[in-house]
């Protein structure tokens, strides 16, 4: 589409979006067919796995939030600075969380998601 913006930043904003409207459909279009997503030990290949992973993740009780604080673009990396906040009916809790996107054509090639998950207790 002519004037798309098809920058790595608004392919994580689209991801972000969809992301916080618990959408597994639209999360896995913004990602590209082959893309990789890497957060701690987990690591899930392609479209279809993303949009399952997901799907599994919206289902849970758990809500997440997503926003962004920060983002650096280079070329076709975001690095970005994120807080994500996880809401329970007893309350929520806020992570840091720092991720490193790709993106070509519009769509996000590859996703590594870092939880600075504080200090054991």
């Amino acid at each position: 589409m002519a004037g798309e913006d098809r920058s790595p930043l608004a392919a994580v904003e689209a991801h972000l979006a969809a992301f916080n409207a618990r959408d597994a459909d639209a999360v896995a279009a913004t990602f590209a067919s082959d893309a990789t997503f890497v957060a701690g030990e987990q690591l899930v290949i392609g479209r279809a796995a993303l949009r399952a992973m997901f799907a599994d993740a919206f289902a849970a009780p758990i809500r997440a939030h997503l926003a962004l604080r920060h983002a650096v673009v280079e070329g076709d990396v975001a690095a970005c600075e994120l807080v994500e906040t996880l809401s329970t009916p007893g309350g929520s809790h806020e992570l840091d969380v720092a991720a490193f996107y790709a993106a070509r054509d519009g769509r996000l090639t590859r996703a590594r998601v870092y939880r600075d998950l504080g200090e054991p207790t």
